[in-house]
Parts: structure tokens; C-alpha cells; sequence
């Protein structure tokens, strides 16, 4: 289990809030990246892919949680604790996002230093 599935986990089971807040919103899962002092270009290259498309389904992802944002009631006696547990989700996708871009850009760096 990712970091970000066990934030996510935790911020909805401590806010006590039902799954419906993140219902048909579905974090991408994040790519694997070869190390790059040992694979070869084609693997990084696949790898940028990879990252590219986790890249695009972030975007969609934080697309869902804006329109469930938007969707809540306003008048719901939860209201802000339904935001806030969209604020975490949005938070830890977006931290899972940089933290594979660094990690891609380590490899990079990597294959081009061997």
C-alpha cells in the first residue's frame, strides 16, 4: 500500500465521513522507475510513459474531486469535514505526483552519470 492510499485511508477514517465523499474518484497508481544506474534507455523511456500518462490521470483525478467539491451541499451538517477530506485527497495525490517526478528525474540523472 502507497503512502498516499494509507493518507487517504486515514483521512477519511478520521474524519469519520462514508466513502460517498470520494465515490467514483480513483487515484491513479503511480508508475514503477527503473533505477537508473542499471536500466537500459528503452526502460527509461518507458518509464517516461508511464509518467506521463500517471501524469494525465492525476489531472483527471483532481478534475473528479473539483466537481465532488462542488456537488456538496452547502447546507450539509458535514460540509466542511467532506472539504476537508477532499482537500487531503487532492494534498497526497499531488505529493505522490511530485514525489514520482523526482524519482524519475533521479533516474535520468542517474542513467546519464553511469
Amino acid at each position: 500500500m502507497t503512502l498516499f492510499s494509507k493518507t487517504l485511508i486515514a483521512c477519511t477514517l478520521a474524519l469519520g465521513l462514508s466513502s460517498n465523499v470520494l465515490a467514483q474518484c480513483n487515484a491513479p497508481a503511480a508508475p514503477i522507475i527503473p533505477d537508473g544506474n542499471v536500466a537500459s534507455e528503452d526502460e527509461l523511456v518507458a518509464a517516461q510513459r508511464g509518467y506521463k500518462a500517471f501524469e494525465q490521470k492525476f489531472f483527471d483525478y483532481r478534475d473528479c474531486l473539483t466537481a465532488k467539491e462542488q456537488a456538496i451541499n452547502p447546507e450539509a451538517a458535514d460540509l466542511e469535514e467532506q472539504k476537508a477530506v477532499i482537500s487531503a485527497a487532492d494534498n497526497a495525490a499531488f505529493d505522490e505526483l511530485n514525489r514520482v517526478a523526482n524519482e524519475f528525474n533521479s533516474a535520468v540523472k542517474a542513467f546519464k552519470n553511469k
